[in-house]
């Protein structure tokens, strides 16, 4: 029924976990694609001995594609009904897939997305009560977008696998969950969300959201796309796209400036001057955004140096 797309690249530190967290779950009607993209550590033959213990886990290689590469491949050689992603360095809790399932079932949704948490340490809670909330798709896209509850990522979902019928993620670039979480919202009539754990974001050293190059710079060509996308075919979440927009700004703004991409940064800074008012007077923003905007109004050397204490 559920095919699980791992893309994998030397990840042998971590990779076991991951595939063992699968293998746990309490929900056993799945298959298991682990697609090395180009590894050249032991991630090779991790995937190939499991691939001959377990028959319903079948390992791929490929020359490296990068990471959306590696997922257009799961889906092309996917058979389920279902599909799931799941990072190579992150883990499933015990019940997630079930969870999922029971979700998208009980609302016939198109796809269900649970909660993820992010941490150094995988710990698994308390058994608790199931508990979901049905969105419509412009509301899930708003939500997403003012980074409400609902995340863009890839990950942490379960879809139906028509939503990617001629679709696909964009290769080359990073940010490639945020480029397409709209475009799969508009092909859904309902959204199921899991409050229940379903997902460990393992945040290790050395993974893009820890550590600066020049490709995190895709995220201000991706909300830009969002938000032109917005205007023209959704104008009322024209104001949620400016402030993920601005969101992006001024993780970028911090960024550059740490690392003396004076240009990128005055770029981002013209923006975020550009752009701050209107987040800062609409109801809906965050208050993470909206403590930005006014540190922001202290001028950008002093937002450097707030800057510093969370991207140090």
């Amino acid at each position: 029924m559920i095919s699980i797309i791992v893309p994998v690249y030397n990840a042998e530190s971590y990779l076991v976990d991951c595939v063992e967290s699968i293998i746990s779950q309490s929900l056993k009607d799945w298959e298991l694609l682990l697609i090395d993209d180009g590894s050249s550590d032991n991630s090779v033959n991790i995937i190939d001995e499991y691939s001959i213990k377990y028959t319903n886990i079948k390992a791929f290689h490929f020359e490296n594609g990068g990471l959306s590469a590696a997922r257009n491949r799961g889906l092309d050689l996917a058979s389920g009904e279902l599909i799931m992603f799941v990072d190579a360095d992150d883990m499933l809790y015990p019940h997630s897939i079930r969870y999922l399932l029971a979700a998208l079932e009980m609302n016939n949704a198109d796809f269900a997305e649970g909660k993820v948490i992010r941490s150094k340490y995988y710990k698994i809670g308390k058994t608790q009560k199931l508990k979901i909330q049905v969105f419509q798709p412009v509301e899930a896209m708003e939500k997403v977008l003012y980074q409400d509850c609902l995340l863009p990522s890839a990950c942490g979902k379960l879809y139906r696998k028509s939503l990617f019928d001629e679709l696909r993620f964009q290769e080359g670039i990073l940010y490639e969950d945020l480029d397409i979480f709209y475009l799969i919202l508009e092909k859904c009539q309902k959204v199921a969300y899991v409050s229940n754990p379903v997902y460990f974001y393992r945040i290790a050293p050395g993974s893009i959201v820890n550590s600066w190059c020049r490709k995190r710079l895709d995220v201000l060509n991706v909300t830009e796309k969002i938000e032109d996308y917005m205007s023209t075919n959704h104008p009322d979440l024209v104001p949620a796209s400016k402030d993920r927009r601005l969101s992006a700004n001024f993780n970028m703004f911090a960024l550059a400036s740490l690392n003396h991409e004076n240009e990128e940064a005055g770029k981002c800074w013209q923006l975020i001057c550009d752009y701050r008012k209107d987040s800062l007077m609409n109801k809906k923003v965050r208050f993470k955004n909206k403590a930005g905007i006014l540190a922001s109004y202290l001028g950008s050397s002093v937002f450097k140096v707030i800057s510093r204490i969370f991207y140090k």
